[in-house]
C-alpha cells in the first residue's frame, strides 16, 4: 500500500495512502465531476476517502438505474466531455469507455 505525505483529491499535507476503488468507481467519479483526473490511483486522505464513499453511496440507486437499463434504450449522452455515437453508428468495441476514462 503507497503512503505519502499529501492527498491528491484536496492536496493537503496529511497521511494519505493509495485507495481500492476499481476503474468502473473512478470512471463514475470523474463523470459526475467529484475528482479531479490526477486524482486517480493516487492516494487520498482518510477524509477524502470518506467523502467520496458516501458520494458512492447516496447516488448508487443512480448507477443501479443505469445498470439496468439496455444498452439500446439508452439515448446518446454526454461521456467525459465527448458525445456518443448513436449504437448503429459505433464500430466494434475493443476496449470499454470505462477503462479509457480511468486512465
Amino acid at each position: 500500500m503507497h503512503i505519502s505525505s499529501n492527498c491528491a483529491h484536496c492536496k493537503e499535507k496529511v497521511k494519505s495512502k493509495r485507495r481500492d476503488f476499481n476503474e468502473q468507481t473512478w470512471a463514475v467519479l470523474l463523470v459526475w465531476g467529484e475528482v479531479d483526473r490526477v486524482a486517480v490511483d493516487q492516494p487520498l486522505c482518510t477524509d477524502c476517502y470518506e467523502e467520496l464513499r458516501e458520494v458512492l453511496i447516496d447516488r448508487a440507486g443512480e448507477i443501479e438505474k443505469a445498470l439496468q437499463q439496455p444498452a439500446a434504450d439508452q439515448a446518446p449522452a454526454k461521456i467525459a466531455g465527448k458525445k456518443a455515437v448513436g449504437a448503429e453508428k459505433q464500430a466494434p468495441r475493443g476496449r470499454s469507455k470505462v477503462s479509457k476514462l480511468a486512465s
